[in-house]
């Protein structure tokens, strides 16, 4: 076996399952196997190194564990690496916390751990850089996964159960996901985190329960210079207080440019807000009040605008996120140079039925009846007596449980009763943003795909959906005005049409483009 060449051995290996296969089982469900690799690794020094080329390729690793994978990821060991998920490890808390909001104490604490778990794996890195005199790869890095051991789905599959079934008896307050719904983990000192040069992909995923700081996701990536690819999922879904998000949406816009796009090929970013489920309810605006700005802009729209006119930039992904016309054409170029996309292939949007300034782009079709939840009512509920903590003060080590009106909580915010009727584009606010998308497609020299999309989905499961299609690229759409080697724009919008000066815009910029309108059915 020894005789045989390194990369048949190494082929060989690639056949050995890692663990056993699990994927038809619920996750919390899962047993934690050991691998079945490593014992392969002491047949042969040749065994070493193709089993360790699997093991050590990609890394998912605990900020716990970081100490204990620094002292055995040494030697020709760093230069197997080429992936690496992190989760970062937050404090956990004593049991009746559980049923307790947490303190500005506990963020402040769980900042301080977030920070600490970022600035240890970003030394680790360096290190794999610098060190040995061994040629490491390009790495992609990915923090998935963000959370303390007392959180709900992370409490072991046990004690979850017990916990939820003494919930059922009325033994036990639970608040689960909503105890930290609220804390923004924030990043401090972020300059004091070293500049990496071989990572080439981040993602970050923060949309679950524990939420990042957008611009703390940013600031974060800004520190890898030669990124190729960023995907970054982070939450734009406050609600209660109207200045916390808008400081983080301006914030973001602010953190965006120091994003170095000198390498960067593919840029897909979410920046999830729920839509009220009461169309009724007139949401506030996300924007910074003109006392604190110079310009009443959607500041963030125009940041991602100009980060995607960058000169490598190719694919470009916004899902899902509360726009305005800026994102494609700000207001105030005229008299300067145009904007361009140099070498864009793909921009995708699905955007917020909102604008930023807490517009809707959608008004009933009074052909439609409107949908209510049958089991709304607008009479006193008495879940919804109590208040959101408890009328005395509480000391932090009190036993004594915080309430919680869920029910009171979603009506405050739109989100409470179901009432769903907004189906049609309003001209007013639409007419503008699809002007403003028409006018960059003709910008856009290279483009072989673009889409606008929207959250809004009508009862029988139909959208709002406008696609471009360049020769040759293929579409589940009905392809009967020319196939795939025509210039395609199809327009799959229910009875609604768009204005002629939108459809001008599209024929003058993409010549021959053909125009079809798609229905549901």
């Amino acid at each position: 076996m020894d005789r045989l060449p390194q990369e048949l051995i190494k082929h060989i290996a690639s056949f050995i399952e890692r663990e056993e296969d699990q994927s038809h089982i619920g996750i919390l469900q899962r047993k934690k196997l050991r691998s079945k690799l490593p014992p392969y690794a002491t047949l042969s020094r040749a065994w070493q190194l193709a089993i360790e080329t699997r093991t050590f390729g990609k890394l998912r690793i605990k900020s716990t564990e970081l100490p204990y994978v620094t002292q055995v990821v040494t030697g020709h060991r760093r230069g197997f690496i080429a992936n690496i998920q992190y989760q970062v490890i937050l404090p956990g808390y004593p049991d009746h916390y559980c049923a307790k909001f947490e303190t500005e104490k506990d963020q402040e604490r769980n900042n301080q751990a977030f920070t600490y778990a970022i600035h240890i794996l970003f030394q680790f890195l360096k290190g794999l850089e610098d060190g040995d005199g061994v040629v490491t790869k390009s790495v992609a890095l990915d923090l998935y996964d963000i959370y303390s051991p007392m959180d709900k789905f992370h409490r072991g599959e046990e004690k979850l159960q017990e916990d939820e079934r003494q919930v059922e008896l009325g033994k036990r307050y639970d608040l689960w996901e909503h105890r930290y719904e609220r804390s923004i983990l924030q990043l401090l000192d972020h300059s004091a985190l070293p500049v990496l040069s071989r990572v080439s992909g981040f993602q970050l995923t923060s949309m679950a329960y524990r939420h990042v700081e957008p611009r703390s996701a940013i600031l974060i990536a800004a520190k890898c210079p030669r990124l190729q690819s960023v995907d970054v999922s982070v939450n734009d879904n406050e609600k209660k207080d109207r200045d916390v998000r808008e400081r983080a949406r301006h914030n973001l816009a602010t953190a965006l440019p120091t994003l170095s796009t000198a390498s960067l090929r593919d840029f897909t970013f979410s920046f999830y807000h729920e839509d009220p489920s009461n169309q009724y309810f007139s949401p506030p605006s996300a924007l910074l009040p003109l006392a604190e700005v110079a310009l009443p802009a959607d500041h963030l729209s125009r940041a991602l605008h100009t980060l995607s006119q960058s000169i490598n930039l190719t694919s470009f992904t916004l899902n899902p996120i509360v726009i305005s016309p800026a994102l494609y054409w700000p207001s105030d170029t005229s008299g300067a140079d145009p904007p361009h996309w140099p070498s864009l292939r793909h921009h995708h949007v699905e955007f917020n039925m909102t604008a930023p300034t807490g517009m809707w782009y959608f008004v009933r079709d009074t052909n439609r009846p409107i949908y209510e939840d049958e089991a709304a009512n607008d009479s006193d509920d008495p879940e919804e007596s109590a208040s959101d903590t408890d009328s005395e003060p509480l000391s932090e080590d009190s036993l004594r449980p915080d309430s919680y009106a869920p029910r009171r909580e979603a009506r405050a915010t739109g989100d409470y009763p179901i009432r769903s009727f907004r189906t049609l584009p309003d001209d007013a606010p639409m007419d503008p943003l699809l002007l403003a998308m028409a006018r960059a497609a003709k910008q856009m020299p290279r483009l072989q795909t673009m889409s606008l999309t929207s959250t809004m989905r009508d009862p029988d499961g139909a959208g709002f959906e406008v696609h471009f299609y360049g020769p040759g690229e293929h579409t589940h759409f009905d392809t009967e005005i020319g196939g795939v080697d025509a210039t395609r724009l199809i327009w799959a919008v229910g009875k609604w049409r768009p204005s002629e000066e939108v459809l001008s815009k599209w024929r003058v910029g993409k010549e021959g483009v053909k125009v079809k309108f798609w229905e549901f059915e």
